[in-house]
């Protein structure tokens, strides 16, 4: 019992040093669509974009979705403690990853006016997303998927396509 307390107390920390990582740039709270530059504005921002969107999509549907469905966050399922740090980590990594694309989508006019808009809306669903898991609260996760699937749906449209590979 001691042991998952110090984790706890670990992974709580983790969590805390990496959302403090996003700074509080006004800039975050604009819309895309106001602040889209004409040119590039960092070196291969779509690159860094898919980059960033693929650890996104895979750290969700490995930490948090596939539990999720398991029944692994489920009162007495078995490892259910576990699972959720091991979802509380992802949330924390991935809203750090979300900041990181939201970056790269403001550095190239493209990507700016077309993934911007739903890039923010999966930031503003992901803000609480930590909070409402160690709380207890599930219900989320089935519009985080949804926003998820539609960044990689619009990132398709731009000729990016995403294929999710998974090894069972």
């Amino acid at each position: 019992m001691r042991r998952l307390t110090v984790l706890l107390a670990v992974l709580g920390m983790l969590s805390l040093g990496l959302t403090a990582c996003g700074g509080s740039d006004s800039t975050n709270t604009t819309t895309a669509s106001t602040t889209c530059p004409t040119d590039n504005t960092k070196a291969f921002p779509k690159t860094r974009f898919v980059a960033d969107v693929g650890l996104i999509a895979g750290s969700f549907h490995h930490w948090i979705w596939k539990p999720y469905r398991a029944g692994k966050f489920k009162k007495g399922a078995d490892g259910r403690t576990f699972a959720i740090v091991k979802a509380v980590a992802a949330a924390a990594f991935i809203k750090h990853e979300i900041g990181n694309a939201r970056d790269n989508v403001r550095a190239d006019p493209t990507l700016c006016k077309t993934i911007g808009g739903a890039l923010d809306k999966l930031a503003s669903a992901f803000d609480s997303v930590s909070s409402k898991i160690r709380g207890g609260d599930f219900g989320s996760l089935l519009t985080i998927n949804g926003l998820i699937g539609t960044v990689t749906s619009a990132m398709g449209s731009n000729g990016m396509k995403v294929t999710e590979k998974y090894n069972s």
